[in-house]
């Protein structure tokens, strides 16, 4: 598997490879470098190597530029390094031309799987928008990875449905469903309006998923909750002013901000102690067709959900399964806050009916897809070359 990522935090990645671990097969996952750990490590019985490139998040095409040919080009000197080692290479994107690393071991006839999880496209468009000599470059890298690749994995039926007019290569959908392992079984964290109330949002900390909205909304609602605190872990790019915005509003005891980058089994443990989570993104190009991963592990979880609204979410959740703010604003935030913290029933309620539409969403039957994507491609391979 090839990953820019911190591999220690990405929940799809680490359900992925250790699920084949499970199963008897060799994984080897080269990463991002990760403060502190080793070039080279065993994390759950998937190989690690971390390759000396770092994670940025910021406003600079220059910089991701450099970040992903970067990790491309180490990944594809070390792949060439063994070029018939494995039986099959997955590239997780973004970017999707992350796959071209794998030049090598595919003239080798090796398979190679494009696992998008979100299209680098909807990213560039989001940050760079108006720039259309780099999108015209995105664009054109995204159609060619996809038709380079094997055959390509995604996270949605939506996204399945758009890469299907882009490509002729098999597509199928495994979706960001939580490890029943760490987020479940579904339990009732029930709460007295006129105490303690935990809001909870974890992931990335960026602009577009509306963190700055939902500190303004727990300042209003303080005056009549005084109870109401929010936790928040992840980290990116808009963390420190985000940090200026607690401290300047006075929140800096109700706010739970984060130190570090927690892996899964430490998100899973702490998220545990939320009551009501948060979903606050923004419209924009990015956010229009995502499902978010910690959407579907608060309800796996049970915990009751305020979410802002796009047609993805929409397919997979009815209204009274969550409170959906549309925009969320920070006074769409506040009322919908209030009348779930004020009305612990109507949250029970509406969480019961969240982890019923996770009942068939689980990783257990999302494992058995992947399980059959690459059981297939490695018998295209084995039929190829029966000596491996």
């Amino acid at each position: 598997m090839l990953a820019v990522t911190q591999y220690e935090s990405d929940p799809r990645v680490r359900r992925q490879a250790e699920a084949l671990v499970a199963r008897g097969v060799e994984v080897t996952v080269l990463a991002l470098h990760a403060a502190g750990r080793p070039a080279q490590e065993m994390v759950d019985g998937v190989r690690v190597v971390h390759l000396p490139v770092r994670k940025y998040r910021g406003d600079s095409a220059r910089a991701y530029a450099s970040l992903y040919g970067g990790f491309t080009a180490r990944s594809m000197g070390w792949l060439t390094r063994h070029p018939r080692r494995f039986d099959l290479v997955q590239a997780h994107s973004m970017p999707e031309a992350l796959v071209f690393a794998a030049v090598v071991p595919r003239a080798a006839r090796v398979p190679v799987l494009l696992d998008v999880h979100d299209l680098t496209s909807k990213l560039f468009a989001s940050k760079f928008a108006g720039r259309r000599a780099i999108m015209s470059g995105v664009r054109l890298a995204e159609l060619l990875s996809l038709r380079f690749a094997s055959e390509v994995l995604t996270v949605h039926d939506a996204y399945a449905d758009l890469i299907r007019q882009w490509t002729r290569r098999p597509v199928s959908v495994v979706m960001n469903c939580p490890d029943e392992r760490l987020f479940g079984p579904a339990r009732w964290r029930g709460w007295t309006p006129d105490g303690e109330v935990v809001f909870g949002y974890h992931g990335l900390v960026a602009p577009r998923h509306g963190l700055p909205n939902a500190v303004t909304a727990l300042a209003a609602l303080r005056a009549e909750l005084p109870g109401a605190r929010l936790w928040i872990r992840g980290s990116g790019d808009g963390l420190a002013a985000l940090r200026e915005q607690v401290a300047s509003s006075g929140l800096d005891g109700a706010v739970d901000l984060p130190s570090r980058l927690l892996s899964v089994p430490e998100i899973a443990a702490e998220v545990g102690n939320v009551h009501i989570g948060l979903v606050p993104s923004q419209p924009d190009p990015w956010t229009d067709d995502v499902l978010p991963t910690k959407l579907l592990e608060y309800a796996s979880l049970g915990i009751p959900v305020i979410s802002f609204r796009n047609p993805v979410i929409e397919r997979y959740f009815p209204d009274d399964s969550l409170s959906y703010v549309d925009p969320a604003s920070p006074a769409n935030l506040r009322g919908a806050m209030l009348d779930l913290a004020r009305n612990p029933e109507k949250a029970k309620a509406q969480a019961a009916r969240a982890s019923q539409v996770m009942a068939g969403l689980g990783w257990a039957a999302q494992r058995q897809v992947y399980f059959e994507v690459v059981d297939r491609m490695t018998a295209r391979r084995t039929h190829r070359s029966p000596s491996g």
